[in-house]
């Protein structure tokens, strides 16, 4: 709670940083003119007297600086003054501001893709229940120098009655015409065995899923 009343304290006192700086010069001035008065009545020179009264007071610039960083907040200045130059500088020059800013909304915009893809697949876990037991199964074939292929109908089968696994379930993308309407249209798919929701453990958002009869054409599938 101290550390907060602190941090408002001083967010005020930036904000009427300027009353503060005339009051703070107006002190400096007149402790050296008491200090060169004290001077000048022990005789000095009024060259000599004020020079003796600020060797003796010390660092003017230093007790501001000292007294900016007490009072206000200066990573909020040095922040103020970046921009007030960047703006200065961008406006000397449109062609390079156009340019900088178009890059740096390209950049942001990439950098929030990239961003979003990896919170999606690395940070957060798969929507399905128990998704650190999903793996997925793909074939090197070395002769023909294919490297992560699909497995083929009779390896599936085989991994379906190995007992190592509670589903095995086969997917390929493709495309396809879709009818029903005046004119066919070409659509992206993805081809499944019928296992395929069951394995996930979820249904479907439209229509249905699978039932036992849907897997009479397996056998005649390519993979």
């Amino acid at each position: 709670m101290r550390t907060l009343r602190r941090f408002f304290k001083r967010l005020t006192s930036w904000a009427r940083t300027k009353r503060d700086e005339e009051r703070l010069q107006e002190e400096i001035a007149e402790h050296l003119a008491l200090a060169t008065e004290e001077n000048l009545r022990a005789r000095m020179s009024s060259i000599e007297a004020r020079r003796q009264a600020m060797l003796k007071f010390g660092g003017v610039e230093a007790m501001k600086e000292e007294y900016r960083d007490q009072k206000g907040l200066p990573f909020l200045e040095t922040l103020a003054q970046d921009l007030r130059y960047a703006v200065r500088m961008l406006l000397r020059s449109p062609g390079f501001a156009l340019i900088a800013i178009a890059t740096m909304a390209l950049g942001v915009g990439a950098t929030t893709a990239i961003y979003s893809v990896i919170d999606a697949t690395l940070l957060h876990p798969l929507p399905y229940p128990h998704p650190s037991e999903l793996v997925r199964i793909e074939d090197d074939l070395p002769g023909v120098g294919a490297q992560d292929v699909s497995v083929s109908v009779p390896e599936w089968k085989d991994l379906e009655n190995s007992g190592i696994f509670q589903y095995v379930a086969l997917d390929y993308f493709n495309s396809a015409n879709l009818t029903g309407s005046a004119q066919p249209t070409r659509v992206a798919m993805k081809g499944v065995t019928p296992n395929y929701f069951a394995m996930l453990g979820v249904g479907a958002q439209l229509g249905r899923t699978f039932d036992p009869g849907d897997n009479t054409r397996a056998s005649t599938w390519k993979w």
